[in-house]
């Protein structure tokens, strides 16, 4: 299968990029300039590498590659400190001039290009990154519902992944970096909020399910990626704290929550686990691999 991978230097399009080559896939990835593909070690020295520095430059990059699939993980989560403007050309135009581009390729198609987004789980009201994202998703579907017979969008909703060489950035891995360091404490929220945590591998065991059956969706679709269960964020440091065996004290409550913070984000798995997935790694085994 030829895939277009968006996003090949994250966290995430790293690990399935690395994943779908040891499969045998044609891997195609569309890369900013300055992007670093450190994740993919050798990998990026034997696949292609399409390479822009402006978003106008995509539809002659992706001109006659005619991909089976798109999956796009390429995003911009705004903790960088990136301005509005920023984030909105990562999350929305970017992914909005691929689907233009493949618009184009695919007019005399035998069958529809399959784009697999990667969603959010987030209400558009609660930052600029949730808003960017779900306008996306809005315009994917809306071009699937057009172009039916060339393009079939496939959202898929995210929870809460984790696992070994994500971000720093990333609360999951922040709280376990400062625990592996033993710091004296670190300040938290009261930890109420429950979160759906995901370990990578099954992530990524779930994007290849999607992939796989993806003549099993329609034209525009949608399906939750997740565990399937919620722990409180408590939990989730208190087990951490426990598998590292530190002695950081863990200040909750001295942070607040944040404005329009969601206090239950949870995947159904019904459909995904219909397609054939099962979880295959719980969250203290997943922690545990992280640590070590």
């Amino acid at each position: 299968m030829r895939i277009l991978l968006t996003g090949p230097s994250g966290f995430l399009g790293s690990a399935l990029a690395c994943y779908w080559a040891k499969c045998g896939h044609e891997l195609i990835l569309l890369a900013r300039s300055s992007s670093r593909l450190d994740r993919l070690g050798e990998l990026s020295q034997s696949v292609r590498v399409l390479r822009f520095s402006d978003i106008s430059e995509i539809p002659s990059l992706i001109k006659d590659i005619s991909p089976d699939s798109i999956v796009h993980t390429a995003c911009s989560y705004g903790r960088n400190r990136e301005a509005p403007l920023d984030i909105i050309n990562a999350n929305l135009l970017f992914g909005s001039a691929v689907l233009q581009a493949i618009l184009n390729e695919a007019e005399h198609v035998a069958r529809p290009i399959s784009f697999l987004n990667t969603a959010t789980v987030l209400a558009s009201d609660v930052s600029i990154y949730a808003l960017s994202k779900n306008q996306f998703s809005e315009w994917g579907s809306a071009l699937a519902n057009q172009y039916p017979e060339r393009l079939q969008f496939i959202d898929i909703r995210l929870q809460q992944m984790y696992g070994r060489g994500d971000d720093q950035s990333k609360f999951t891995t922040y709280v376990i970096e400062a625990l592996r360091r033993n710091e004296p404490y670190i300040k938290l929220t009261a930890g109420a909020q429950r979160r759906d945590f995901i370990h990578i591998d099954d992530v990524v065991q779930a994007y290849d399910w999607i992939l796989q059956q993806r003549a099993e969706f329609s034209t525009s679709d949608s399906i939750d990626v997740g565990s399937g269960q919620a722990v409180t964020m408590r939990d989730f440091v208190e087990l951490a704290k426990c598998a590292t065996g530190a002695s950081t004290v863990l200040n909750f409550g001295v942070v607040p929550y944040r404005a329009k913070e969601p206090m239950l984000c949870v995947a159904n798995t019904t459909r995904l686990r219909s397609l054939g997935w099962q979880l295959n790694v719980t969250l203290g085994d997943g922690l545990k691999r992280m640590i070590e």
